[in-house]
């Protein structure tokens, strides 16, 4: 009785963890639409000087980290606006973790330590990284659904952290999902597509399918292709059964077309 209790909790927890992970960011979306104002002239929000103070200063500051972590020949493999990736060996932590002490004295900036076992990036802002315990994080491309981006084709980037995370072949994670929405890429097509001389609107959600037509879905007010779409077949409504035309050798292939940009195949 009370081990039901405690997985009851469990259960209630991982509900509560996920509304607040969604509303977190709802609201991170909210956060940097309004900084994003702050460069934009026809906005009431408009105010450069705070756009430059937040974005000149941060970067500045950690190339000041860089420098000095790069004259102490600890490897820098990878930055962005707010945060480093530092390669180096064991033994070296604490001569790292020195300088980054003095670094935030100097700066009242306050870095927060998460250590990586392997790491792969398509680039700086799309990256998979590896913990010691197994668990991965990932960014971008990689990382998991947000109410900030459209999804697309999902179950490729799956695909490729169960196989950095858990060794787990690419043909294996994408066979055995019966998911559709993870093969699914949703775009937003200015004047509305086509597809089969039929009109789908202008929010369309397409999959890779074996029976796709000989055309792509195409834009209506010039019938340009709309990216990606070749190979595909449009499904506005989602069905009730995995679709059994499902093109399963072309997310294999992308998955592993992604392998090679990251430089892990």
């Amino acid at each position: 009785m009370q081990k039901d209790k405690i997985l009851k909790k469990i259960e209630d927890l991982k509900t509560e963890l996920s509304y607040h992970k969604t509303q977190s960011d709802t609201l991170k979306v909210l956060v940097n639409g309004s900084f994003g104002k702050f460069g934009s002239k026809w906005s009431a929000l408009y105010a450069p000087e705070l756009l430059i103070q937040t974005t000149i200063t941060g970067q500045l500051a950690l190339l000041m980290l860089i420098e000095r972590l790069e004259l102490e020949n600890i490897s820098v493999v990878s930055a962005n606006t707010d945060g480093i990736v530092v390669h180096c060996a064991k033994g070296r932590e604490g001569q790292v973790e020195r300088i980054a002490a003095q670094w935030e004295a100097e700066t009242t900036f306050v870095l927060e330590r998460t250590d990586y076992s392997q790491m792969a990036s398509r680039d700086v802002n799309n990256y998979i990284a590896i913990k010691p315990d197994g668990s991965s994080k990932g960014k971008g491309v990689f990382a998991s659904r947000s109410v900030g981006k459209n999804p697309e084709f999902l179950i490729i980037y799956e695909a490729v952290v169960a196989l950095l995370s858990k060794g787990t072949p690419i043909k294996e994670t994408i066979r055995q999902s019966d998911d559709i929405t993870k093969f699914v890429a949703v775009r937003t097509v200015t004047g509305g597509a086509i597809y089969d001389e039929q009109y789908l609107g202008k929010a369309i959600r397409f999959y890779y399918s074996t029976n796709a037509g000989d055309e792509p879905i195409r834009y209506k007010k010039n019938g340009n292709k709309v990216p990606k779409s070749d190979g595909s077949r449009p499904i506005m409504d989602l069905p009730t059964k995995f679709p059994d035309d499902v093109h399963f050798e072309t997310y294999e292939g992308l998955a592993n077309d992604l392998l090679e940009v990251i430089g892990y195949a």
